[in-house]
């Protein structure tokens, strides 16, 4: 049997500063009826770094526990893919150089940064599986947001709704299961109406949504399901052969009509954004590790990721458990 690539441990790591819904409201649009809001967009609470907090450090610490898990030191690291909207403390260097610093490896291993949206972490894991299976490794891939930096509340549809993560696999040879197919496209479908302009452009950095909730919760949907068609197909599947589907979760009312449009019954998904958030490309892999430090994968499930972001850039992986 043919070597595969397993991920050999996952992490996650938040912020420390808890921001309820209720006092987002008050901030960004008073008068409104928070209960119905909040309802509406499925978020209790969302986490939040501090100014003087480092975005690399949350980075590290998802990492951390990742290698741990894996049994894996950090000195033994081969490359670090770090998936990230919104960048590190600074703009140069990369976020993966600034993480390597934290972990103090020198000269071992390389590190990038990968820019696509939501859907960055499925870049990333792609790349990473591909350096596995032509013989690097262990290679980790990291998300990382901090979207807070340039929240405000003048633009309630991102202030409302997004919050900050890091989250981390390792991933390394094995034998049996592993990732599978991965189907990774761009569309032109609501291209430049989900943006964050350059710095001289605004006032004040921010988040512009130009397109309704309705339609983009059915642009999600078509490539959603597109993404995961295609990959399913590829591994010879259908979707009676997934045992857990993680998609991207931009808030609780689009993952609720993700999963009925889709019939995947709630049980066999992990939701984790009532709690932190939309949180961009770090949504997928934190409810990977969510779902694995739990105990209720067994070797032979399959789990079927798929994330949509900006642009449009849309993905789906499948990962069998070993």
């Amino acid at each position: 049997m043919s070597a595969a690539v397993h991920i050999l441990g996952t992490g996650a790591a938040l912020p420390a500063r808890e921001v309820d819904t209720a006092t987002l409201v008050a901030r960004a649009v008073p008068g409104r009826d928070s209960p119905e809001l909040r309802a509406r967009i499925g978020i209790r609470t969302r986490r939040w770094l501090d100014r003087d907090e480092s975005v690399a450090e949350l980075g590290a610490r998802a990492l951390r526990e990742a290698l741990d898990r894996a049994g894996v030191e950090p000195s033994r690291l081969a490359r670090v893919i770090v998936a990230t909207t919104t960048g590190g403390d600074e703009k140069i260097p990369s976020l993966a150089n600034a993480l390597l610093g934290k972990l103090e490896v020198d000269d071992s291993a390389d590190g990038f940064d990968v820019y696509n949206a939501c859907t960055a972490f499925l870049t990333g894991l792609d790349l990473g599986a591909r350096s596995v299976a032509t013989g690097l490794g262990p290679v980790a891939v990291v998300a990382v947001e901090a979207f807070s930096r340039a929240l405000l509340p003048s633009s309630p549809r991102a202030y409302l709704v997004l919050g900050d993560a890091a989250a981390a696999v390792v991933l390394g040879r094995g034998e049996g299961g592993g990732l599978g197919p991965a189907y990774l496209a761009n569309t032109a479908r609501l291209r430049g109406q989900m943006i964050q302009p350059h710095l001289h452009e605004m006032p004040a950095p921010t988040y512009v949504f130009d397109t309704q909730g309705e339609e983009l919760l059915d642009s999600a949907l078509w490539h959603i399901r597109r993404a995961c068609d295609r990959a399913l197909a590829a591994a010879g599947l259908g979707w009676g052969d997934v045992d857990w589907f993680l998609p991207h979760q931009p808030n609780g009312h689009m993952l609720d009509a993700l999963l009925r449009a889709l019939e995947v019954p709630a049980g066999r998904a992990v939701p984790v954004v009532d709690e932190i958030g939309s949180v961009g490309a770090a949504a997928v892999p934190f409810s990977l590790h969510r779902l694995f430090a739990s105990g209720r994968v067994r070797p032979g499930h399959r789990v079927l990721m798929a994330a949509v972001g900006s642009g449009t850039a849309y993905g789906a992986a499948l990962y069998e458990v070993p």
